[in-house]
């Protein structure tokens, strides 16, 4: 990779303290000056806001400091591991970076900046993109020079963003996933990495395949809709068609073939094939939660999950099911009225925008 100068959008940026410290005990390659930068950069930005006596405001800043030197961290993993022209390989994935911020994070060759919450970035085939109409407080110089250059896309619980690659084939990106890929599909070649949950729309190349690689499975298509689910911390993963045909191959190299109207559970390297109502899994990316006898320990995690918030609940709620809808354009505290209230449940919220639930 040729040394390009970085700019670091630091301030932006809010990482909690416990992931700053892990990144920092396994970064031992990460310069000083660059922490220090980072740090400065954050704290000139302190100085110049009112001084605030109140116990959330310093935690407020203690995370910005945090997530500033963190993001430092990510620049240098990816600038070490991200080289031109090479196979877009799993091991990009494998950095420990947890995606736990405020804001959308876009990495590209030589640059890093926040986006606007449900930024919806369009890439022509020239690499051309309107990354700037979303970025937050950073100038986007002009398209870069360099073929097929690498982008990372980090969307933290609270936020979305989707994409219109340069072949046509739309992403939708949910809240605690990232995607990384090219600007550019090379001619032969249409491949992307994902972690987290993704809807895809895919454009129909009958002599170019379009591959989605995850930590456990790949998926090979042509042209078809889907939706996959590969989240890190969960113990198991999903792929859902809605139309045309997907292959999945396990780890241990064994293939599923899915019509459309089927999931594929994947746990290690066993795989369960069923048939489901697909827009249970799609609706998310419409704002919405259709549920047809979901566990509420389920349904809580996808709410902490796309609000960004801490859902804590009683034990004995997590096996109770739920049926029905709910619309994810409104606030938390509505959606938790609707499902507490049909379930006989109730609920708390501490000075620390964190949600109990439990019995009534």
């Amino acid at each position: 990779m040729k040394n390009k100068k970085t700019i670091y959008n630091s301030d932006e940026f809010r990482k909690t303290v416990q992931c700053l410290t892990e990144k920092i005990r396994e970064a031992d390659e990460l310069e000083s000056v660059d922490v220090d930068k980072s740090f400065q950069d954050v704290m000139k930005r302190v100085g110049r806001e009112k001084k605030v006596p109140h116990r959330r405001h310093i935690y407020r800043w203690s995370l910005s400091i945090a997530a500033a030197i963190a993001l430092a961290l990510v620049m240098n993993w990816w600038s070490t591991n991200v080289d031109e022209g090479t196979e877009l390989d799993i091991a990009l994935l494998n950095d420990t970076t947890s995606i736990c911020g405020d804001e959308v994070i876009l990495i590209t060759d030589n640059q890093a900046m926040n986006l606007k919450n449900d930024a919806s970035l369009k890439y022509d085939t020239l690499g051309s993109s309107n990354i700037q109409q979303y970025a937050l407080n950073t100038k986007i110089s002009q398209a870069s020079s360099v073929k097929n250059e690498m982008h990372q896309i980090m969307v933290p619980n609270g936020k979305r963003a989707d994409i219109t690659f340069s072949d046509g084939t739309r992403i939708y990106i949910n809240s605690g996933s990232k995607v990384i890929y090219p600007d550019i599909f090379e001619e032969r070649k249409r491949e992307i990495l994902v972690e987290g949950e993704v809807y895809l729309d895919v454009a129909k190349r009958k002599d170019c395949p379009f591959v989605v690689k995850t930590r456990e499975f790949d998926i090979r298509v042509l042209g078809t809709s889907f939706n996959v689910c590969a989240y890190r911390e969960d113990e198991a993963a999903s792929v859902v068609l809605v139309r045309g045909s997907v292959e999945v191959t396990t780890e241990n190299k064994s293939k599923v073939r899915l019509a459309p109207n089927q999931l594929v559970d994947i746990k290690g390297n066993k795989t369960q094939v069923r048939k489901v109502d697909v827009s249970e899994y799609i609706s998310w990316k419409d704002n919405l939660l259709l549920l047809h006898q979901r566990p509420v320990g389920d349904v809580l995690k996808k709410l902490e999950r796309y609000y960004g918030c801490k859902i804590r609940y009683d034990a004995e709620i997590t096996t109770l099911s739920l049926s029905g809808k709910l619309d994810l354009q409104t606030d938390i505290t509505n959606v938790m009225d609707n499902l507490c209230l049909s379930l006989s449940l109730h609920y708390t919220i501490n000075d620390k925008d964190e949600i109990y639930v439990s019995l009534k």
